[in-house]
């Protein structure tokens, strides 16, 4: 058996770094992998890799062909995506020739390993992959974000090619595609620890977690949230609760998003910060690594509103470092599960009436469920979809479900009113005791317990190899049988997340 990694790019960022990590997981069982991407890094030359390709078809649509469905319309993504399905796009089959040549040079057993193949990067990929579907390759699509979780830019209505496996990173993910006909789907939880980290982990469980700090330094004085500073992120929120921390305590974001689409929210919550006398600090990681800033800080923060997997909650505790912020579901009911704690973290913060102009901000959400019903097809549903969002902002509703400027009206109304300050904070009691978890290590009360290794371990690179290798196994009997593979059903998709419980506004 071996396995061909197939993506868009290997650009620096989440996918690929778990596909370094998958290929390092194989190694560990001794499976053979190839690469072959659209695009590779600046300055990375393929050759120097052993089974690494660059296949240009493969790499992002251009610029025209992805706007619209965001905006008014779909526009050039639906033409370009049923061009794809008509044939009329070269790349279809530039794609599938690159993909049958890599293919060959591995082995004839050989798994095509895709990741993120539905979101409409590429308006050619799935059509290329249908074909190979019907040429008898075992496909595995691995599915780290879906379009029909609210975001129309990417959904693509023709469907997915049948014959395939299917992979997801967290639960619910995995449970919904099986719901929507996905006949063999396996949960895949990313891997994110070494061999070696864990064993430096487990040898630093008995020390304290100031032992080896340098004489004079002094004690960790921010509270890190350590992401790129992308629209999702609720940086409107790592804001409000910079507006909380005691005295010598400062929030620090790491890095600046990369897409056109993010900066200017990133820049303009850069400004607020400044106009109102936050205690943040911007781009840290663009003048110290990770590693530096992480012995810096106190405690990390999360305040995202949606995350395919959530590698924000687990490396802080692998670096022993307390957790706090917005609790997602979707990601640490899996966590939980397995055991692990995080005592520091809140599932919403209400917003008091007053406090900004909740009927424009009515407004606006409904405007933007009425142009995702619009764009995924949802017909007489859609009215109900866009009541139903309508009627989250009243009086109460999550400080996290607001836009941008809902929440700059907030965060002006707090800063100029101790009053008001204090009157929020009493209505979120995490908010009021910010001070004392970080202060107990993230814990409401007491020191928060350290996670023991063995629990750590289920997100290793050496048990993922051993799931991988089964999901593979399962995949080639399924063929071998010759059962019938079903894909998930687009339709499906959108009714199980197109809610109104599901929308956040910076989340579209």
């Amino acid at each position: 058996m071996t396995v061909l990694m197939v993506h868009y790019h290997l650009k620096p960022g989440g996918v690929s770094t778990v596909i370094k990590r998958q290929a390092r997981a194989l190694a560990h069982e001794g499976i053979a992998c190839g690469l072959l991407v659209g695009e590779a890094p600046a300055g990375l030359a393929p050759a120097s890799l052993p089974g690494f390709a660059v296949e240009p078809a493969l790499a992002y649509d251009p610029p025209a062909a992805v706007r619209g469905a965001a905006g008014a319309a779909l526009g050039g993504a639906a033409a370009g995506a049923e061009a794809s399905a008509r044939g009329d796009d070269p790349r279809v089959g530039l794609i599938k020739a690159a993909v049958e040549r890599e293919a060959r040079a591995l082995g004839p057993d050989t798994v095509i390993h895709v990741h993120n193949p539905t979101l409409g990067k590429n308006s050619a990929l799935l059509p290329a992959l249908a074909a190979l579907a019907q040429d008898g390759y075992a496909i595995l699509m691995h599915v780290h974000d879906l379009a029909e979780d609210w975001r129309p830019a990417l959904y693509r209505p023709a469907g997915y090619p049948a014959g395939c496996a299917w992979a997801a990173i967290n639960g619910r993910d995995a449970a919904r595609l099986k719901a929507a006909g996905a006949r063999l789907v396996d949960l895949l939880p990313n891997p994110v620890f070494s061999d070696s980290e864990l064993e430096a982990y487990a040898r630093g469980l008995g020390e304290s977690p100031t032992k080896g700090r340098r004489a004079g330094t002094p004690e960790p004085t921010a509270i890190l949230y350590p992401v790129r500073g992308i629209r999702r992120k609720n940086l409107g929120e790592a804001l409000l609760a910079a507006l909380y921390l005691p005295r010598g305590l400062s929030l620090s974001v790491t890095l600046p998003p990369n897409s056109d689409r993010d900066k200017p929210y990133y820049r303009a919550w850069a400004a607020s910060a400044a106009r109102l006398g936050l205690p943040v600090a911007f781009d840290v990681g663009l003048r110290a690594s990770l590693d530096d800033n992480y012995a810096k800080a106190a405690a990390v923060v999360t305040t995202s509103i949606k995350e395919g997997f959530g590698l924000s909650y687990l490396e802080p505790l692998a670096r022993r470092k307390p957790v706090i912020g917005r609790r997602l579901a979707p990601v640490c009911d899996d966590f939980e599960a397995g055991g692990l704690r995080f005592d520091g973290l809140y599932d919403s913060l209400a917003v008091p009436d007053g406090l900004c102009d909740l009927k424009a901000m009515a407004a606006r959400a409904r405007a933007d469920a009425d142009r995702c019903a619009r764009a995924f097809g949802l017909g007489e549903a859609g009215a109900a979809l866009s009541d139903g969002v309508e009627r989250l902002f009243a009086p109460g509703c999550d400080y996290g479900r607001l836009d941008e400027v809902a929440q700059n009206e907030i965060l002006s109304a707090l800063a100029r009113d101790p009053g008001a300050q204090a009157a929020f904070a009493r209505a979120n009691p995490w908010l009021d005791g910010l001070a004392a978890l970080v202060e107990g290590g993230g814990a409401t009360g007491g020191e928060r317990e350290a996670a023991a290794p063995e629990r750590l371990a289920a997100w290793s690179e050496r048990r993922y190899g051993r799931a991988l290798r089964e999901a593979y196994e399962a995949l080639f009997e399924a063929k071998g049988r010759g059962l019938s593979l079903p894909a998930p059903e687009t339709g499906a998709l959108c009714r199980l997340y197109l809610s109104p419980e599901q929308y956040y506004a910076v989340g579209l």
